[in-house]
């Protein structure tokens, strides 16, 4: 039986599920660079395939770090709040350059 089994089969889930968030933000890069309307879907497109790869990197030092404070049952210092914030920033981020890319849309540029 694997010590603390319930914490790791968490903190996994969590890292899986924003591995698929990052693998959506990345396809719907691609899918923003593939339309022909101009250059600005070109440069959204990166940059959300870009901010995809960072919120990888992110997440996997994240699991990283919460699997080595589950195994030495450290709870107490929680090192990963400025993981969070980075991550929540990051979405941010990602939500502005989405909105920026629609407003160009809408404004026919």
């Amino acid at each position: 039986m694997i010590e603390k089994f319930q914490e790791h089969a968490s903190n996994e889930r969590t890292y899986l599920s924003w591995i698929r968030t990052a693998v959506a933000i990345a396809g719907f890069g691609i899918v923003i660079e593939r339309l022909p309307s101009n250059a600005n879907s070109t440069w959204t497109g990166l940059a959300l395939v870009i901010s995809s790869a960072v919120l990888v990197a992110l997440a996997s030092l994240r699991f990283l770090v919460i699997r080595r404070q589950i195994e030495r049952s450290d709870a107490g210092r929680s090192m990963f709040g400025a993981i969070e914030v980075l991550f929540s920033s990051m979405l941010a981020v990602l939500l502005l350059t989405v909105f920026v890319f629609l407003l160009g849309l809408a404004r026919g540029g």
